[in-house]
This record gives C-alpha cells, structure tokens and sequence, in this order.
C-alpha cells in the first residue's frame, strides 16, 4: 500500500483532528479591528466544526445503542422461536448487550451530547459578537474601541467555554457551571425590557 504524502495525507490528519485546530498568525498589516475579527473568524470555523462533529458522533452513539437494543429484543424472541439456536442465540444477545454497555461507557465519558448544545450556545455567542461588530463599523465607531471591547467578549466567551468544560469533565451535567449570554457593547438597552 502507498503511503500518501504532503497535501493529501494532511487533509486526512485535518479530518480526523477533533479538537481546536491552532490558528494562523494574522496578517502582518492588520490594524486592531482587522486582528480581532481574524480571531473572531477563527473561533466560529472552529466551533462550526466541532459542532457538527459532537452532533455526528451524539447522533451515532444514540442511534447505535437503541438499533442494538432493538436488536437484543429481536435475539430474545428467536431464542423463543428456535429453541434448539438458544444457546447460540443467548450468546449473541450477550455479546451485542456488552457492545451496547462499551458504546454507552464511551459516549457517557467524551459528553458528544453535552458538548454539541455547549459549542451550540459558544458559536451562538460568537456569531452575536461578529454581529455586533459588524454593526458598529458599519455605523462609524471607532474601530480601536470595537477591538479592545469585542475582543474583552471574546476572551471572556472562550474563558467561559474552558470553565465549563472543566465542569463538565468532572461533575454531571446539571451541575455544570450555566451559560450566561455575555452583553456585547452598545447592546446595553436590546435586553432591558425583557428582564
């Protein structure tokens, strides 16, 4: 078998990665806005697709282990109907019970579920900071300010994003730290008359 190189054989290292690629440097004459909407840019792709990878392997998992329960239930009623398979057949339920015990094992410890509604609710944040961005420089504020303050939320997103991992990774869920959306500059008054 020939071994792939260069281009090929990275694209395949890039597919199979499932954590956050390391970003590219800016370009070397971006002003403070154009190196904030750079890493802005990065953390959606980023998220995008971790997103859609939590839901793909979320979405496996649970379809996985209900057609294998489905599956242990049709065993049992052939062991039933065909008495004289019931060893074979016991033996075979075994079996796919214990591949539905390692799956779930498996999807209980990496949260694909979890983790798909947290990078639901970062990327969400993420694509309102861009938005809010995209609004003021449209509207003439000053872009170093946009800068400092969009890239404060963005620190603070990811800050957030870390913290709850963190709890996810050691305590159930419904302990987990809870999402609070953060509030973007010149958003002050869009929320008040909901509290």
């Amino acid at each position: 078998m020939r071994r792939r190189t260069g281009v090929g054989q990275q694209a395949d290292g890039q597919q199979k990665f499932t954590g956050m690629r390391p970003m590219e440097p800016p370009p070397a004459d971006s002003d403070a806005l154009g190196v904030t909407t750079h890493y802005l840019s990065h953390f959606r792709k980023e998220y995008t697709r971790t997103r859609e990878l939590m839901k793909k392997k979320a979405r496996r998992s649970t379809v996985g282990i209900a057609a294998l329960n489905g599956l242990i239930a049709v065993l049992g009623v052939a062991v039933a109907a065909w008495r004289d398979y019931a060893a074979w057949l016991g033996l075979a339920s075994t079996a796919v019970a214990g591949v539905v015990g390692v799956i779930s094992a498996w999807s209980g410890l990496m949260r694909h579920h979890e983790l798909w509604q947290q990078r639901s609710l970062i990327l969400a944040e993420l694509q309102r900071i861009i938005r809010n961005v995209e609004r003021r420089e449209a509207s003439g504020d000053d872009r170093q300010l946009i800068a400092r303050e969009a890239m404060e939320l963005l620190d603070a997103t990811l800050s957030q994003d870390a913290s709850n991992w963190g709890s996810l990774s050691r305590t159930p869920l419904t302990a987990a730290v809870p999402y609070q959306p953060l509030q973007a500059p010149g958003e002050a008054g869009d929320g008040a008359h909901l509290r």
